[in-house]
C-alpha cells in the first residue's frame, strides 16, 4: 500500500535537492546559448571547413541520448585534459568536479538543440524587412538589433521553452556521476526506507511543479514580447 505519511515526510528532503537541479539547468542553458550563437554565426556565414564540422557535431549530439553524452564527457574530458597536459598545457585532470562534467555535457546538448532552434527562428524572419531597413538609412547593426533580433526572439521562445524543460527533466541522470539532485535524493531515500513508489511520486510532483512554473513564466514572456512587437509595428 502507498504510505502517504512516508511520502509526506520525504517530500521536503527531496525538495531540498531542487537548487542543484536548477543550477545545472540554468548553467547548461547559459553555456549552451552562448555556444549556440557562435555556432549559428559560423554556419550562417558558411565558414569553409568549420561550418561543416559544426553541422556534423550538432547532428551527432542531437542524434544521441543525453545519458550517452554524459558518460562520454565523464570519461573523455579527463583524458582530454591529460592529452592537453602532454602538449604543454597547464591542465589538471585529477579530481575534476562532477558539476563541471554536468555543465559540459548538458551545455553541449543545449548548444546543439538551441543552435538549430535559433537558425529556424532566424530563417522565419522575412529578410525583406532587414533589406527595407537598410534602404531607409538604418545601419546594419540597428537593422539586426531592432528588426531581426526582436522577431527572432519571439519565434525562438516556444522551442526554447521545450529545450529548457527538457533540461530540467534530463538532470535526473546526473545521479549517475555522483551528483545528488531531485532524482538522486529520491533514490537515496527510497533505498533507505524501501518505499520506492512514495519517493518517486514525490520527485514526479516536484518535476511537474517546476516545469509548470517555468513554462508559465516563459509563456508570459513570449506574450509580453509578442504584444510589444505588434504594438511597435
Amino acid at each position: 500500500m502507498f504510505d502517504i505519511n512516508f511520502a509526506r515526510d520525504s517530500f521536503s528532503q527531496i525538495l531540498a535537492a531542487t537548487p542543484l537541479t536548477l543550477l545545472i539547468t540554468f548553467g547548461a542553458t547559459i553555456i549552451g546559448l552562448l555556444l549556440a550563437i557562435l555556432v549559428v554565426i559560423a554556419r550562417e556565414k558558411k565558414i569553409p571547413g568549420l561550418s561543416q564540422v559544426l553541422a556534423v557535431l550538432v547532428s551527432f549530439i542531437r542524434g544521441t541520448p543525453i545519458l550517452v553524452q554524459l558518460y562520454v564527457v565523464y570519461y573523455g574530458l579527463p583524458q582530454l585534459l591529460v592529452l592537453m597536459k602532454g602538449w604543454g598545457w597547464n591542465t589538471n585532470p585529477d579530481g575534476l568536479p562532477a558539476i563541471v562534467i554536468a555543465f559540459s555535457a548538458y551545455g553541449l546538448n543545449a548548444m546543439a538543440n538551441l543552435s538549430e532552434s535559433i537558425r529556424a527562428a532566424y530563417h522565419a524572419v522575412d529578410p525583406g524587412q532587414y533589406e527595407a531597413a537598410l534602404t531607409v538609412g538604418m545601419s546594419p547593426v540597428k537593422g539586426i538589433t531592432q528588426i531581426v533580433i526582436p522577431q527572432l526572439t519571439v519565434n525562438l521562445i516556444p522551442n526554447f521553452t521545450n529545450i529548457f524543460l527538457d533540461l530540467i527533466k534530463d538532470t535526473a541522470l546526473v545521479y549517475n556521476i555522483g551528483l545528488v539532485e531531485i532524482m538522486g535524493q529520491a533514490n537515496i531515500i527510497s533505498s533507505i526506507g524501501f518505499k520506492y513508489l512514495e519517493t518517486y511520486t514525490d520527485a514526479l510532483v516536484i518535476y511537474i511543479i517546476l516545469c509548470w512554473i517555468f513554462a508559465r513564466i516563459l509563456r508570459l514572456i513570449e506574450a509580453r514580447l509578442r504584444q510589444r512587437y505588434v504594438i511597435a509595428q
